[in-house]
């Protein structure tokens, strides 16, 4: 759950901390009030994108810091990427002005990817437009499939390994019995082939190669240097000869405080040798030959050859040399390997259908469960007369398996079960979807749930039972919600009112959480608009009595 938010520079939010607590809560105030804005700050920290205009005129960077509960999966997670863990998972995101963003999770730098993933576990925003999305037929079976959790996921790896190898089969199939071959080709191949094995790449090692070639180039004018460098050092009257005699001049002296430097001297000299027949003996071992240097030299635009040809690499030649074996075989025996690949193939394909199959069946019966328990929440919420249903057709193997899911319902007794656009009015979606999540989070402890206005387009007692079907999940996850309509506000624990002050040419919000006493004077307010009266006062305390 979210324990705490800080926003900083957000929209019009200048600066606003904000504890939550368990249970529901309910987020209210004037329409432009920056109840909305709230819940995208929280969206920032589940992985939603930023944009330029989400930082404030006249700031630098937007700042936005959240604390969450974490868990064991979360641990697992964050431990898998190498992330500290914490009781509590702190994730922050700034954003410059030109909408770039650096995500922290635990304090230290995250990809976007991973912040979806571990926020994916925690924190589900439902707003308006999720809620349109039941429009989209294809949200369906994602619907389904989250209703149905773990049970799911494993038998889809097990299809998603089998079609990614179904389809790869199929590619190299489809390659074979539509490629033309001919001698021509063949003769190509083979020429190609030939010139790649001149050199035997797998063996060779560059570095040395191109070392030796330098050497071989550079022995005369090496040979100069060293004819130079040992007249200098050893000749008579060189640099050596000269030492030693000054050596000599030395240990004649009588004088104690100098005999340490002769010393160091002396040790001096030799060490110098050493050095000199070490530089003599390295250069010994190099020579020249002729023939070697033709033979490298011919070996060197060989290799540049085949790299203009065939890769910049080596690695890249041995890979086409390979690719040039593969199609040379195909000559050979294209028929033999049509006929394994197609074996495979109709093996990968009946394994496929196996596990296709057994993905639909338990859909099936999952789907039987969600309508019923749907059903049973919509009837809550004053939609006695709708069907609900899941409707199946059989699709070709794709991503999802081979279920073509979509949502059919009917909203009066009597009609016949049609797609949910051609019939479903703006309020009827609004409680459709609302029971889809209630049923959906039952299965699930500790996260957060948000309804961004999830009542829009009702009001009376079916906002009530809304509210009532809200506070019901509030017994498991944590719920925050955005109303206008105070019968679902009554039935928060919490009451966060919003409200924005107008200072200068700047606005500034805040957040403050209201007590008894002041969340009914809020809620009669949401009653009968700015002029209170008694008798709304009275309509929000008895809506409060009957939350309990």
């Amino acid at each position: 759950m979210i324990e705490s938010l800080y926003i900083e520079n957000f929209a019009i939010i200048d600066q606003v901390q904000i504890d939550f607590q368990s249970g529901m809560t309910v987020l209210t105030g004037e329409t432009g009030a920056g109840k909305s804005i709230i819940i995208d700050a929280i969206g920032q920290l589940i992985g939603q994108r930023s944009q330029p205009s989400f930082v404030k005129n006249g700031a630098d960077y937007a700042f936005i810091e959240g604390v969450f509960s974490s868990n064991k999966e979360i641990d697992k997670i964050l431990l898998d990427n190498n992330f500290p863990i914490d009781e509590h998972l702190v994730i922050s995101k700034k954003i410059n002005h030109d909408g770039k963003s650096a995500i922290k999770i635990n304090y230290r730098n995250s990809s976007q990817l991973l912040l979806k993933k571990i926020m994916s576990q925690i924190v589900d925003i439902h707003s308006q437009f999720e809620t349109h999305q039941l429009f989209n037929e294809s949200y369906h079976l994602k619907l389904l499939d989250n209703f149905i959790g773990n049970e799911l996921i494993d038998l889809k790896k097990e299809y998603l390994t089998l079609y990614q190898t179904y389809k790869n089969l199929n590619q190299k199939y489809l390659s074979l019995t539509k490629e033309e071959l001919t001698d021509e080709q063949l003769d190509f191949y083979l020429a190609q082939l030939e010139e790649i094995e001149e050199l035997d790449l797998e063996n060779f090692d560059e570095e040395e190669f191109l070392k030796e070639r330098n050497n071989l180039l550079n022995y005369e004018k090496n040979s100069q240097h060293i004819k130079n460098y040992k007249a200098l050092m050893d000749s008579s009257k060189g640099i050596m000869d000269l030492f030693k005699q000054s050596l000599n001049e030395l240990s004649y002296l009588e004088i104690d405080d100098i005999k340490h430097n002769y010393d160091q001297l002396y040790d001096l000299y030799y060490t110098v040798d050493g050095i000199n027949q070490d530089i003599y003996d390295q250069f010994s071992q190099s020579y020249f030959s002729e023939e070697r240097y033709n033979e490298v030299q011919d070996t060197f635009f060989k290799l540049n050859k085949l790299k203009r040809k065939y890769g910049q690499t080596i690695d890249a030649i041995i890979d086409f040399k390979n690719s040039l074996i593969e199609k040379i075989k195909l000559f050979k025996n294209r028929d033999q390997m049509i006929e394994n690949i197609n074996l495979k193939l109709k093996e990968t394909e009946n394994q496929l259908i196996y596990y296709a199959k057994k993905i639909s069946i338990l859909r099936k019966n999952k789907a039987l469960e969600l309508e019923k328990e749907v059903k049973y929440i919509l009837n809550q919420m004053y939609l006695q007369q709708v069907q609900f249903k899941f409707d199946f057709q059989i699709n070709d193997f794709n991503d999802n398996g081979i279920d073509n899911v979509k949502i059919v319902v009917s909203t009066n007794s009597g009609q016949p079960l049609q797609p949910l656009q051609k019939i479903a009015s703006g309020g009827e979606l609004s409680r459709i979807m609302l029971a889809i999540k209630a049923v959906s989070q039952n299965s699930k402890d500790g996260g957060t749930i948000i309804f961004d206005e999830a009542d829009t387009g009702v009001s009376g007692k079916v906002a009530e039972s809304i509210g009532h079907v809200m506070k019901k999940i509030s017994k498991k996850q944590q719920v925050i919600c955005i109303t206008h309509l105070a019968q679902v506000a009554c039935f928060a624990n919490n009451h966060l009112f919003i409200e924005k002050e107008q200072m200068d040419n700047t606005s500034k919000v805040h957040v403050r959480l209201l007590n008894e006493k002041e969340s009914v004077y809020e809620l009669a307010k949401m009653i009968s608009g700015k002029e209170i009266t008694q008798q709304s006062i009275d309509h929000a305390k008895k809506l409060k009595e009957i939350s309990v």
